[in-house]
């Protein structure tokens, strides 16, 4: 009797589509693949909740091989239940190579089926075309009639008034013409991923935008792992282009031939990479400086953005933010002033943040941010939910000024920051000090961790670890505007 050939499922299915050495080690190798890290995971828990959250309209459907994980035994168990004409959960099934679990197939008729694939997204995706295509052949394979197929997704106009209404939280829209333009292609595309799936050694696959599209390839540190520092790659808004030059031998910025057409960051960039030393425009950082008023405020904050809204006036991932860092500074030389603010409990934090904000903020002098947008957009929503704020907000908001903008200009370049203008990248190139020692280093562990440890069910101590660390990290990053603008005073007065 011959080996039995791998069942590949939705997730294996869609990791083929993206790269067939990704598919290979799932199978071959998977001890290889990293776990997934704490944004990945978020998203996956807020596709868990909206999934929770779809089966409530559908109040008579059945939940199929709830805990059971052999395939076999579900596939069983999902066709002993389709002659109850029910919707059904996670119903699965099993044809030729191929297995796949159902989010709802929805009865119609006397013998045919919708398939509803719940998705935590706005929209229909591309992604989710092919998904539903798999699954399409599949069930059909396996004997069922379908009919249509919907992507049921959250309807991103929806504000929260009260309780959750989930029949207005989530929108269902058809794809059944984009399914079944793909639907086609689904048995040569099953039948090249098992051929991979049986390679001795995994393909050798070149590096290119399947790298992060349409997912963040959990091998990127393997298969990047000889790309130098200064690769082609990291060049700034070079887009498909640096991959092609990468394919053709020239690896590093100093291999770019000379008449190549670049833009004037991009030329900065690569005269920083062949002096070794930071490339500074005095006279606009001068300009830029100039613009500043004291007073100095320097304004961070750090958001949550759930897919299912939590709080009233609140709208699927809008970002509601649950802490600030501020620090003052009164005069040129001033030693700063820090304010902090974390919200405590599970309220919204929106009234006390704009609260503290507007007494913190006083009447005149320049507000910093970096990348003052986010800052800007998420205040301005703040106060429109609270009109009490919105005349103290549109008078405060012109007061504010983006840190990102001398450095997204590349008037001050170090070749450390490999092409990048992200905080991350720009303090310890500038300063020499970062972010490696924090407990919390990033935003998205940060409104993670806020997360679990407000509406999860951690210890008290565990609580008071996470708020300490979360007081480090923001304060960390409007210490760090401080001590940028110290250090482009310097350059600029030099």
């Amino acid at each position: 009797e011959g080996v039995q050939p791998p069942l590949i499922s939705k997730s294996r299915y869609q990791a083929g589509l993206q790269c067939p050495k990704l598919l290979w080690y799932h199978f071959n190798q998977p001890d290889a693949i990293p776990p997934v890290d704490v944004a990945t995971q978020a998203i996956f828990d807020q596709g868990k909740e909206v999934g929770t959250l779809a089966k409530t309209l559908f109040p008579k459907g059945l939940e199929v091989g709830e805990g059971v994980i052999k395939r076999t035994t579900v596939d069983e168990l999902s066709r002993a239940a389709l002659p109850k004409r029910l919707p059904m959960f996670e119903a699965g099934f099993i044809a030729g190579c191929a297995y796949a679990r159902a989010d709802v197939l929805v009865p119609v008729g006397r013998d045919a089926w919708d398939v509803v694939e719940v998705k935590s997204t706005t929209k229909s995706k591309d992604v989710h075309i092919s998904d539903l295509a798999l699954q399409r052949h599949l069930y059909e394979t396996a004997g069922l009639r379908v009919r249509r197929c919907f992507v049921m997704h959250l309807n991103n106009e929806y504000v929260r008034q009260g309780e959750l209404d989930a029949r207005k939280l989530l929108t269902k829209t058809e794809v059944t013409d984009e399914v079944d333009a793909v639907v086609g292609d689904v048995a040569s595309e099953l039948k090249r991923m098992v051929a991979i799936i049986g390679q001795k050694q995994s393909p050798e696959v070149d590096l290119g935008p399947h790298c992060s599209a349409p997912y963040e390839c959990p091998l990127t540190d393997m298969c990047w792992k000889a790309v130098p520092k200064h690769s082609v790659l990291s060049l700034t808004h070079a887009g498909a282009k640096a991959f092609d030059w990468y394919h053709d031998g020239i690896t590093h910025l100093r291999d770019l031939p000379r008449d190549t057409r670049l833009t004037s960051a991009q030329t900065i960039q690569i005269r920083a990479v062949h002096s070794r030393q930071a490339q500074v425009n005095r006279d606009a950082l001068r300009g830029f400086l100039d613009g500043l008023e004291y007073p100095l405020y320097y304004l961070d904050f750090e958001t949550i953005n759930p897919a299912i809204p939590l709080w009233d006036e609140t709208r699927p991932y809008q970002q509601i933010p649950f802490q600030f860092s501020l620090h003052i500074v009164g005069e040129p030389g001033a030693k700063p002033a820090h304010h902090g603010f974390l919200a405590d409990g599970a309220a919204d934090p929106r009234p006390e943040v704009l609260a503290r904000l507007k007494r913190l903020l006083g009447q005149r002098g320049t507000i910093v941010a970096y990348n003052a947008s986010f800052e800007k957009s998420v205040l301005r929503a703040c106060s429109e939910a609270f009109p009490a704020f919105a005349a103290w907000w549109a008078k405060t908001e012109p007061r504010v000024i983006d840190l990102w903008k001398p450095f997204r200009s590349f008037h001050y370049y170090h070749p450390d920051q490999c092409g990048s203008t992200s905080m991350k990248e720009v303090l310890p190139a500038l300063t020499g000090s970062g972010y490696d020692d924090l407990e919390i280093g990033d935003g998205a562990t940060a409104s993670q961790e806020f997360m679990r440890i407000t509406f999860g069910n951690a210890t008290a101590a565990e609580r008071r670890r996470v708020r300490a660390a979360l007081e480090e990290y923001c304060a960390l990053d409007t210490e760090g505007m401080v001590r940028i603008v110290e250090e482009l005073s310097s350059l600029a007065a030099a």
